[in-house]
């Protein structure tokens, strides 16, 4: 609502300052016809971009992708290096990797076994 109240209290100012410069204007006319003042201030725009601002953007962002262009052209010229070479399990390693995992899985699948007597012992117990 405040929003609506904003907006009329600006139009009404534009209003109010285009009808002072139209009387100054007069005054002038009625005074010295020779000579019209100026308005103090120019008109306000109500948003946007002026041409020149627009002008001087599409330059700098034309020189901006001219850059990047550029430099993703220039280090195709020279030759790349090889590819660091991957570093591979070697058979020892991947035996001893094998061996760790059956005891992990040896643990987890005896902790399972332990879980799975105790509830059994649980439920005999609330059963009797």
């Amino acid at each position: 609502m405040t929003e609506g109240f904003a907006s009329i209290i600006t139009q009404l100012e534009r209003q109010k300052t285009a009808i002072e410069h139209a009387l100054v204007a007069l005054r002038g006319i009625e005074e010295n016809p020779a000579s019209v003042p100026a308005p103090s201030a120019p008109a306000a725009r109500k948003g946007g971009m002026t041409p020149a601002g627009r002008r001087r953007l599409s330059a700098a962002l034309k020189k901006r992708w001219a850059a990047k262009k550029a430099a993703e052209s220039a280090p195709a010229a020279t030759p790349a290096k090889a590819a660091p070479r991957k570093v591979r399990i070697t058979p020892e390693g991947r035996k001893r990797l094998a061996e760790a995992m059956k005891r992990r899985w040896a643990v987890k699948r005896a902790a399972s076994t332990v879980k799975k007597t105790v509830r059994k012992q649980r439920a005999a117990k609330k059963a009797a």
